[in-house]
């Protein structure tokens, strides 16, 4: 799919969308989710608050329209001249790359012209090609509602990103004819150099672009294996894999892990240590490792181990992952561990901080693929008293049958506010369904 393609995908689908809020960590969530008298103030300020919408996301692929609009001014002679780029579609370079054109649908660097597409470096081709293909399956999740609609917010919120991907490889195409000689060059600003001697580790002389997902895991085990074997017990190969997982912003399948061939993208590298606002990759892996461990001990087969590691738990320690554990415990048919795992929640959660980071972890789960983590969303909710949460519970109570139940019972465990929400619920529904009764009936009349 070409640029241009999938920018219009993106206006096709996102034409008629509201606006969003801005996933700023978790941010979005807790704005939609307030105790009932607050809610109808901040209906009222959201209009002046950051917000995000569809069409202020694709405004960051302007540049790739205003690219065809000046090379459109040349014509085609001018174009042929030594330093400009014809058949140009964001500051690409018409080259002998075919890879570009099969892998994203294009036939041509320009209507009629049988020259492919290319940025004028192969490698840089393969690794647009990667990012372009990110930008199809984030378009993917535009449309896709649930309680607080995250996925979509969160798509939108990477598209931008990706969109200063698109940018950057624009810029080095039309600057340096896709060539670099450093790691620096894509990303000058962030100072730890450690980051960058790791990504050259990682490269080959002639592909500073990419490295294959094998190969990063290879010389993350290298370069920090022996360092953190040496604090954990666990194998070091896991906080690796969780490492890579985050680059690329998604799960590794178990079996392909080993002999990967993926890529990894020098883009998907740099912005993840950027938006982590990572001051050393040594530390960050080994703070990564314990946070890993710290999961894996919360999921042991052992119940002593289980229990051990939640009576020494304090609520800096558990990130997402770990609250997603803490959550599962919760679910736990061992009656011990799950009345442990209920009454830490309860005392850390007396930490506004700890709350808030938990809250914005449990509403996400309530949108998760997976019913039995929708289950722990509810469920955990219920023992933070997040009567903020009485909105997106009631939606679920409408619309999953598969967690229904548990949902209500979290409605109902929040006294008489949610006990209130669940009657007018019903009372809706009620009324609903003899309006579709009386409609049925008349339709059969005549």
């Amino acid at each position: 799919m070409q640029v241009q393609q999938v920018v219009k995908k993106a206006n096709d689908e996102g034409g008629e969308r509201t606006k969003l809020p801005v996933a700023d960590d978790g941010g979005a969530l807790q704005n939609g989710c307030r105790a009932p008298d607050q809610r109808q103030g901040v209906n009222r300020s959201r209009a002046s608050s950051i917000s995000l919408t569809v069409e202020h996301a694709l405004e960051s692929f302007d540049f790739l329209n205003t690219s065809d609009m000046e090379d459109s001014e040349f014509s085609e002679d001018e174009a042929e001249k030594p330093g400009r780029h014809s058949g140009s579609a964001h500051g690409l370079a018409a080259g002998p790359s075919e890879a570009l054109t099969e892998d994203t649908g294009v036939g041509s660097g320009s209507e009629g012209s049988p020259v492919p597409m290319t940025t004028g470096n192969e490698h840089l081709d393969q690794v647009l090609i990667v990012h372009l293909n990110n930008c199809s399956r984030l378009l993917l999740q535009l449309g896709i509602y649930g309680p607080l609609r995250c996925r979509e917010i969160y798509a939108l919120d990477k598209l931008l990103r990706e969109a200063h991907v698109l940018e950057v490889v624009s810029r080095l195409s039309e600057d340096k004819s896709g060539n670099i000689s450093t790691a620096e060059e894509v990303m000058p600003l962030l100072k730890d150099k450690t980051v960058f001697s790791f990504w050259t580790h990682c490269t080959e002389s002639s592909n500073l672009y990419s490295a294959t997902v094998e190969r990063v895991l290879h010389k993350l085990n290298v370069s920090f294996g022996s360092r953190v074997n040496e604090h954990f017990s666990g194998p070091a190969e896991a906080v690796f894999v969780k490492l890579v997982e985050r680059f690329l912003d998604r799960t590794l399948p178990k079996r392909a892990r080993s002999g990967n061939v993926e890529l990894l993208t020098i883009f998907q590298y740099l912005s993840h240590i950027e938006e982590q606002n990572v001051p050393s990759l040594p530390s960050y892996i080994m703070e990564l490792a314990e946070e890993v461990f710290l999961v894996q001990n919360l999921q042991s087969s052992d119940k002593d181990v289980v229990l051990k590691t939640m009576k020494h738990l304090s609520g800096s320690q558990l990130q997402r992952d770990g609250l997603k554990a803490v959550g599962l415990l919760l679910l736990e048919e061992n009656t011990k561990i799950g009345n442990t795992a209920a009454s830490m929640l309860k005392t850390l959660a007396e930490d506004s901080k700890f709350r808030e980071k938990a809250l914005v972890c449990y509403l996400e789960l309530l949108e998760n693929e997976d019913g039995q983590l929708r289950k722990v969303g509810c469920t955990a909710l219920a023992h933070l008293k997040a009567i903020e949460s009485i909105d997106q519970l009631v939606y679920l109570c409408q619309t999953d049958k598969e967690v229904r139940d548990v949902s209500k019972q979290t409605l109902l465990s929040f006294g008489e506010e949610g006990k209130i929400a669940y009657k007018q619920m019903e009372e809706s529904l009620d009324g609903m369904q003899r309006l579709l009764g009386s409609v049925s009936m008349a339709s059969t009349a005549f």
